[in-house]
């Protein structure tokens, strides 16, 4: 199971409702900047990275953000992990593209292995059926 004491997950929803990104951060790093940095799932990649823009987004009043952000519990991430669409092409590579918040050496990655551990893991792999 994933390692809620160093992770807190997230769910971002387009204003229509839809699912569109799931998520997570660091909240006990030491750096402030990790400390603000969303990594998002690229399902396809099996990796999340760091997403300057959902970053910036979560930095914005409630009312002035493009998506709804919503945390959510590791089970939860799991669950989405399975269902989440494939980011559009544009977004993915925008996101090594920084124009704000992050600087390219910031803009990291994480295999998703290491959030959910291998049992977790290998039921994304199997549901998602790739």
């Amino acid at each position: 199971m994933v390692d809620v004491d160093k992770w807190r997950f997230w769910q971002f929803f387009n204003q229509a409702g839809d699912l569109e990104w799931i998520g997570v951060m660091r909240p006990t790093a030491h750096a402030r900047i990790d400390r603000q940095k969303i990594w998002t799932l690229l399902p396809g990649q099996r990796r999340l990275i760091a997403n300057w823009f959902i970053s910036q987004d979560h930095q914005l009043e409630e009312s002035e953000r493009r998506w709804v952000h919503d945390s959510i519990d590791g089970w939860d991430f799991l669950d989405a992990a399975i269902i989440i669409p494939e980011p559009p092409k544009d977004d993915v590579e925008r996101l090594s593209r920084p124009e704000a918040v992050l600087t390219f050496d910031q803009i990291t990655d994480i295999p998703l292995l290491k959030i959910t551990g291998k049992r977790d893991y290998d039921r994304i792999i199997r549901e998602r059926g790739n």
